[in-house]
């Protein structure tokens, strides 16, 4: 089905606001906040496992694998920590190239899954546990399966959701799972992560200029970020995907100059999530693409939390995605509560 062609920003945002992922990716800073104290609480045996560590794997499968991508970007960067994001089906597939060259039992093993009930995360943490490492669960059920063979559980039930999609879910365990590594960092970075849940509200007028580029119904979006703004791309580009469908793609800032930016031509939207000391290469790739007639929106140092550290205030961020994502599906005529194909848990039947 394809929207009327006079589908305005007002209209995208009206129905929006009616789906049940954007009401609840809309108390996104509740979940954070809530998020926050479960890092600052938890028990001091699970930073000291973290503090030894030779090796960090954090996993997760689709949206779980991009929050391990944030989050063990952060680790070491701001707490010099040896993490490493892996999908769980290498965990699960190839463990002795994932895990080779340290001793196991100084490898912990993060797992990621909103549901707690995902077959790859359940198999990931058994595997784990028989090879004597350690292993902690993230997750937004508490009582859920993998909360039950994991050494230590992490739960935040505000950040749980009714939506196929993830959103808060998303924005709460990354926010848990940097500021659990701040706790081994440098303490003005904890004190950003901490701040948060206040900048919430800041970010209405984002929010507005998503619907506005979403009523132009861009037919491509490209997503650009570096660092931890990588994973991040790589949700922003997933949510695209499973909502409306437009072709998405996600690549390194400088990268995209590499064979990719010849996919650019009016029509397309190019995002660039943008900081740090690269901020000012990164923002000639984007101004590169708006001279090839690429449509651009900068998510940069003058954008959400722009008086926060640029890893800190990528949850402000990925709630400006989430709104261009849902309005782009909505712009184009398809129902974000029903993604195509697509269930909230991935159970495999082994028969």
């Amino acid at each position: 089905m394809t929207a009327p062609q006079t589908l305005s920003a007002a209209d995208i945002r009206q129905r929006v606001a009616a789906t049940t992922p954007w009401r609840e990716a809309s108390t996104g800073g509740d979940a954070i906040a809530a998020a926050l104290e479960v890092a600052r609480s938890a028990s001091q045996g699970i930073v000291d496992r973290l503090d030894g560590a030779t090796r960090i794997v954090i996993t997760g499968a689709g949206s779980s694998f991009y929050i391990a991508q944030v989050a063990a970007f952060s680790m070491r960067a701001h707490a010099n920590l040896p993490a490493e994001a892996q999908p769980l089906s290498e965990v699960l597939l190839q463990p002795d190239a994932v895990f080779a060259g340290q001793a196991l039992a100084d490898q912990p093993v993060i797992v990621v899954s909103r549901s707690g009930s995902t077959t790859e995360a359940l198999e990931v943490i058994k595997a784990a546990r028989a090879r004597g490492q350690y292993t902690i669960a993230i997750t937004c059920r508490p009582h859920a399966p993998m909360a039950g063979l994991a050494d230590a559980t992490l739960a935040v039930p505000e950040g749980d959701e009714e939506a196929i999609v993830m959103t808060r879910s998303f924005a709460s365990q990354t926010a848990l799972l940097m500021r659990l590594g701040a706790r081994l960092g440098d303490e003005a970075f904890a004190a950003d992560l901490d701040a948060l849940p206040a900048q919430w509200p800041s970010l209405a007028p984002y929010i507005e200029g998503a619907f506005e580029l979403a009523a132009t119904n861009p037919a491509r979006l490209i997503v650009l970020g570096g660092g931890a703004a990588f994973g991040l791309a790589n949700e922003a580009v997933l949510k695209a995907t499973e909502t409306s469908q437009v072709p998405a793609s996600a690549f390194h800032p400088l990268e995209f100059r590499h064979g990719p930016m010849s996919v650019c031509e009016p029509g397309m939207l190019v995002v660039g999530i943008l900081g740090g000391e690269a901020e000012a290469d990164e923002r000639r790739v984007v101004e590169e693409t708006a001279e090839l007639g690429a449509t651009t929106l900068l998510l940069g140092p003058d954008g959400p939390g722009a008086d926060l550290d640029e890893t800190a205030r990528l949850p402000l961020v990925l709630h400006v995605l989430q709104a261009l994502a849902l309005g782009i599906a909505v712009r184009r005529g398809l129902d974000p509560e029903s993604p195509r194909h697509l269930d909230q848990v991935v159970v495999i039947d082994d028969e």
